[in-house]
């Protein structure tokens, strides 16, 4: 796996001895810039094994919050049991170092949070702890005030162009690729992969554009509609709207740059994941669109 993009992080991880690594390291920046991927080269750094093996090395353990098993549904937080389920596992890496990898951390919340830093202060132990977030206010203050923050930001045309011909994409692929990925390597990637992320970009695409040329504001907030329609799974919902919205920023900052409703995204994007209803920021975002 080629990391991409971000190059001054890539090299000070290519030279960095364990041993001198923070025991609590955050990765922060926008989704699909390649969180997941810097976290595992420095899981696999840490374990001396190929990146390749670190998907699946059982001394890396990827904490999420994942599915009710009920109902189906995916869960807003990790529940404290999943947590304390870790210590179980310690026997699996057999003297090497344990990696924990939070992959959304507004997942991890105070009480399961709490529980985490219990296990990591336990003595005699190589634990590490690597948060991925798209925002630093979604860290829990008392683990930021301990870790080591690294910025990841996107990556520049030309850079993501080369990259993905280093990697061996289709070369017939890769405009429309980087075009779509607005400078995050994972959703380069994952358009050259997935034909029904492609699908789905180009309706959301459609979308916008009938959004911003609708006669009423009732008329665009109808094409909004289909999104709000599974009550039961409002965490996917959440998820879906702030990956629409953050093409929504990108198309209107190439169509109309400096438009208000730019700043009005911004904004609003974080509250996706906390207490504001995503139909309201939803409702804000098309009346600064239309202004």
């Amino acid at each position: 796996m080629n990391l991409i993009g971000n190059e001054r992080i890539q090299k000070y991880f290519e030279n960095i001895k364990p041993d001198a690594l923070a025991q609590t390291t955050v990765f922060v920046g926008p989704p699909s810039v390649g969180k997941n991927t810097f976290a595992t080269f420095l899981a696999a750094r840490l374990l001396n094994i190929s990146y390749e093996a670190a998907t699946t090395h059982p001394a890396i353990f990827r904490l999420r919050a994942g599915e009710d098993p009920k109902t189906g549904t995916p869960r807003a937080a990790i529940p404290v049991a999943e947590v304390r389920s870790i210590r179980h596992l310690f026997h699996l890496a057999q003297g090497t170092p344990f990696i924990i990898i939070i992959e959304r951390a507004e997942e991890l919340q105070a009480e399961s949070g709490n529980a985490l830093l219990k296990i990591l202060e336990e003595p005699g132990r190589q634990l590490y702890f690597f948060v991925l977030a798209s925002h630093e206010d979604n860290v829990l203050q008392t683990i930021r005030s301990r870790a080591a923050m690294f910025r990841l930001s996107g990556v520049p045309d030309a850079t993501l162009t080369e990259g993905l011909r280093a990697s061996g994409a289709s070369s017939l692929m890769i405009p429309d690729a980087v075009r779509a990925a607005a400078g995050r390597p994972g959703v380069a990637i994952k358009f050259m992969e997935d034909t029904s992320f492609r699908e789905r970009y180009t309706n959301e695409r459609a979308r916008f554009f009938d959004v911003l040329g609708a006669e009423s504001f009732i008329a665009a907030e109808k094409r909004l509609a289909d999104l709000f329609e599974k009550k039961d799974r409002h965490i996917e919902a959440r998820q879906n709207l702030g990956e629409m919205f953050e093409w929504w920023m990108q198309w209107l900052t190439e169509k109309k740059p400096g438009h208000m409703a730019i700043a009005t995204i911004a904004k609003l994007h974080p509250l996706l994941f906390q207490n504001m209803h995503p139909r309201l920021i939803a409702e804000r975002i098309v009346i600064a669109l239309r202004s």
